[in-house]
C-alpha cells in the first residue's frame, strides 16, 4: 500500500515537472522573442520589410505624405508592368504600414486608363513623365522615375531597391531646410536665369527647384566670401581669371569648411585656375579635345562619352549604360607629381573613345588615344577613432555646355548632374539598404505571428499535460 502511495506520488511529481518545465520553456521563449526582435514574414512580401533606418526616417516624420505612382501599360511591356506594380505596391503597403503620427496616402494611376488623372498631377506637380513615383510632404516634392527603383545587368531586371530610394526621398523632403546651391557671376559665367540655348542654365535651374534646392548666384567679389548656407558652389563656363583674394575664399571652403566646388569649364580661357587644381592633385590640359569622327554624333565637335570609372557619381550612368555628351572639353586628370595622397582620394571619372583630336584636328586622321576629362579630389579627415571620411571635395569637368539648356535635355547629361549633385550634398547615404533580389524572398515573420505559432505549438503537450495529471489525480483517488 505504502509503495502504490510512493509511486502516485513519484506520477504526481513528474506531471507537474513536465507543465512547470513547457510553462518555463514558453516563457524563456516569449522573454527571448520580446528581448531579441525578428521578423519574418511567409510569401511574396518578405522582401518588402523595412530596416531600422527607414523607421527611424518615418519616425521623424510630422507631416501626412503623399504618394502618386504613375505607370503607362501596355501590351508589349506588360510582364514589366507587373512586376512593377507588384513590386511597388507592396514597398508602399510596408511604409503605410510603419507610418506612426502622420499618415501615407498611396494612389496608383495608370496613364493609359486614367488620362484625367495624369493631367491633373501635371497641371499640380509640372510635367510628369509616364512611369515615375511622386513623393509629396512637407510642402516639398520629389520625383523619381521607375529606372532608379530597380538595378540592372545586361538589360535585365536584377534587383528592386525602392527602399533605398524612397527612403533617402522622404528623408531629403523632411529636412526643415532646402540644400541651397550659389554659382558663380562675374567671370563670364553662364547665366542661370538665361534661356540661350548653347550658355543659358535656365532648364538646370529649373529642375534643381524641382528637387527641393534653392538655386542663387553668387558674385565673391561683391561678397568677399561664401555665405554660411552654401551647400554647394558651382562654376561653369568662367572666361575671366580669379582675382587671388576669390581663390583665398575658395580654398577655405575646401580646407576649412568641408565645402564643395565643381568647376565646369569652358573655351579657351587662361582663369588662372592652375595652381588653385594643382594643390589638390587635378591637372587641366592646354588643349580643346574634340571628336576626330565626322560620324560620333550629331554635332561636329561632340564627345560621345561612355567609359566611367567605378564610382558613386557614374554608378547610375553605368547601370542605365547610357553615354554623357560633351562639346570640345578640355584633358582633366590627375597631377601626374601629386605627392599628398594621404590627405586627397583622387578618382579619374571618366575618359573618352580613341577617337580624339585637339581642335582644328578633326578629319585629318590624327586623332590620339582616349583622354580623362573630369575628375574629383576628395579630401579626407582623420579622426581621432582613426576612422577616415571624406570632407572637402573639388569636381572638375573639362567641359561646361553638358548642362546647357541645348545638352540638359540628353539623358545621360542630366543622369550625370543629378549624380555629381546628389553625391556632393548627400555623399552615401544609401549603404544601408539592402537590394531586394528579384523572385529570391526572404523568410520574415512578425511578433504576433510568432506568439500565434508559440502557442499553438505549447497547446499540445500542454494538453497531453493536462491530461496525464487529470489520469494521475483520478489514479490516486
Amino acid at each position: 500500500m505504502a509503495n502504490f502511495r510512493t509511486s502516485n506520488r513519484i506520477k504526481t511529481l513528474c506531471s507537474l515537472l513536465i507543465i512547470s518545465l513547457v510553462i518555463g520553456m514558453y516563457g524563456l521563449v516569449n522573454a527571448l522573442s520580446s528581448k531579441y526582435f525578428y521578423r519574418k514574414v511567409f510569401g511574396e512580401k518578405s522582401g518588402f520589410m523595412l530596416n531600422d533606418e527607414s523607421k527611424k526616417v518615418l519616425d521623424n516624420l510630422k507631416s501626412n505624405v503623399e504618394i502618386f505612382v504613375l505607370l503607362e501599360k501596355n501590351q508589349e511591356y506588360a510582364d514589366v508592368f507587373n512586376l512593377v506594380n507588384n513590386d511597388i505596391r507592396h514597398l508602399m503597403g510596408e511604409y503605410a504600414d510603419s507610418m506612426k503620427e502622420s499618415r501615407i496616402k498611396v494612389e496608383f494611376i495608370n496613364v493609359i486608363e486614367n488620362p484625367k488623372g495624369y493631367s491633373n498631377l501635371c497641371g499640380r506637380f509640372g510635367i510628369l513623365p509616364t512611369n515615375c513615383v511622386i513623393i509629396a510632404t512637407n510642402n516639398k516634392t520629389k520625383v523619381l522615375v521607375i529606372d532608379e527603383f530597380y538595378r540592372t545587368h545586361n538589360g535585365n531586371i536584377i534587383a528592386f531597391r525602392g527602399e533605398s530610394v524612397v527612403t533617402s526621398s522622404l528623408r531629403e523632403l523632411s529636412s526643415t531646410d532646402n540644400n541651397v546651391l550659389y554659382f558663380l557671376v562675374g567671370h563670364g559665367e553662364y547665366e542661370l536665369g538665361s534661356a540661350s540655348f548653347s550658355k543659358g542654365l535656365s532648364a538646370l535651374e529649373h529642375a534643381a527647384k524641382q528637387k527641393n534646392c534653392e538655386v542663387r548666384s553668387l558674385n565673391l567679389y561683391d561678397t568677399k566670401a561664401i555665405p554660411q548656407d552654401a551647400d554647394l558652389v558651382v562654376i561653369v563656363g568662367a572666361k575671366n581669371k580669379f582675382l587671388g583674394f576669390e581663390k583665398e575664399i575658395l580654398r577655405d571652403f575646401v580646407d576649412n569648411r568641408d565645402g564643395k566646388l565643381v568647376f565646369a569649364l569652358d573655351g579657351n580661357f587662361d582663369i588662372g585656375l592652375k595652381e588653385f587644381f594643382d594643390d589638390y592633385g587635378i591637372f587641366v590640359g592646354d588643349n580643346m579635345l574634340i571628336s576626330a569622327n565626322e560620324t560620333a554624333s550629331s554635332y561636329l565637335e561632340d564627345l560621345v562619352i561612355k567609359r566611367f570609372a567605378c564610382h558613386k557619381i557614374n554608378s547610375k550612368l553605368m547601370e542605365f549604360r547610357v553615354p554623357v555628351i560633351f562639346g570640345a572639353t578640355y584633358e582633366v586628370t590627375q597631377t601626374p607629381w601629386f605627392v599628398d595622397n594621404e590627405k586627397f582620394e583622387i578618382t579619374e571619372l571618366m575618359q573618352t573613345d580613341d577617337g580624339v583630336g585637339e581642335q582644328g584636328e578633326v578629319g585629318d586622321g590624327n586623332s590620339t588615344g582616349p583622354r580623362i576629362v573630369a575628375t574629383i579630389s576628395e579630401r579626407k579627415k582623420f579622426d581621432t577613432s582613426e576612422i577616415t571620411t571624406k570632407a572637402g571635395k573639388v569636381l572638375v569637368i573639362g567641359n561646361a555646355d553638358f548642362i546647357a539648356n541645348g545638352k540638359f535635355k540628353i539623358l545621360g547629361n542630366r543622369i550625370f548632374w543629378f549624380s555629381i549633385s546628389d553625391y556632393m550634398l548627400y555623399g552615401s547615404n544609401l549603404e544601408n539598404f539592402e537590394d531586394v533580389k528579384i523572385e529570391k524572398y526572404r523568410l520574415v515573420l512578425s511578433q504576433k505571428n510568432l506568439a500565434k505559432i508559440m502557442i499553438r505549438l505549447a497547446f499540445l503537450p500542454m494538453f497531453f499535460a493536462l491530461i496525464g495529471l487529470v489520469v494521475a489525480l483520478r489514479r490516486k483517488k
